[in-house]
């Protein structure tokens, strides 16, 4: 949960995972919002995944992929953060197909490359979905699925003062602490703009 709302005073610092990357992996491992709620979400919705070709966008330190690929999916995950992938590295081994990506770019696949996308609680720090939701649309195969997860924009309406236009696109920054250290996050309600 937020620590401080109140503006980040640098916006190239916001969501540096890399400069938290094991304090939030090990949060992330036994959170009640990650572990007992998303994660089996996720899971449940992907159903039988036995077989298929899995994008995990924005991967983490892996443990969605790790799952799904215990279930049997060829899973090949990407995220933005060094430090997150070399935690899904040690997670899932050496040969674990993983790259380091930027999703509001080009996606480094070929067309129709992946059975499923699954994309868990990331779409909501990109500033415009459009490029990113046609670049996963590029690279899911014929009748692919896109599972994906987000905050509920009530989140943004609850924590801002004073409250936005529940309608409106927004974005919200706070700070999340680990350790006792804080770090700036910030996150977007529908296509935010800066």
């Amino acid at each position: 949960m937020p620590e401080n709302l109140s503006q980040s005073a640098d916006p190239a610092q916001e969501n540096d995972y890399d400069s938290f990357a094991e304090a939030y992996a090990a949060d992330n491992e036994n959170s009640l919002m990650n572990a007992y709620y998303e994660r089996p979400a996720m899971i449940a919705l992907a159903g039988d995944v036995a077989g298929r070709r899995m994008l995990d966008a924005g991967c983490g330190s892996g443990c969605l992929s790790a799952a799904l690929r215990d279930r049997g999916a060829d899973v090949t995950g990407i995220d933005a953060s060094t430090g997150m992938l070399a935690l899904a590295r040690r997670r899932l081994g050496d040969e674990a197909d993983l790259h380091v990506v930027d999703l509001s770019g080009p996606l480094p696949f070929a067309d129709g490359a992946f059975d499923d996308v699954v994309a868990s609680l990331v779409l909501h720090y990109l500033e415009d979905w459009g490029p990113t939701l046609a670049e996963i649309r590029r690279v899911l195969k014929p009748g692919g699925r896109l599972i994906a997860s987000v905050d509920h924009p009530f989140v943004a309406y609850t924590i801002q003062d004073p409250r936005p236009d529940y309608f409106a696109t927004t974005s919200y920054t706070f700070d999340w602490s680990f350790n006792g250290q804080l770090f700036p996050m910030r996150f977007c309600a529908s296509h935010c703009t800066r």
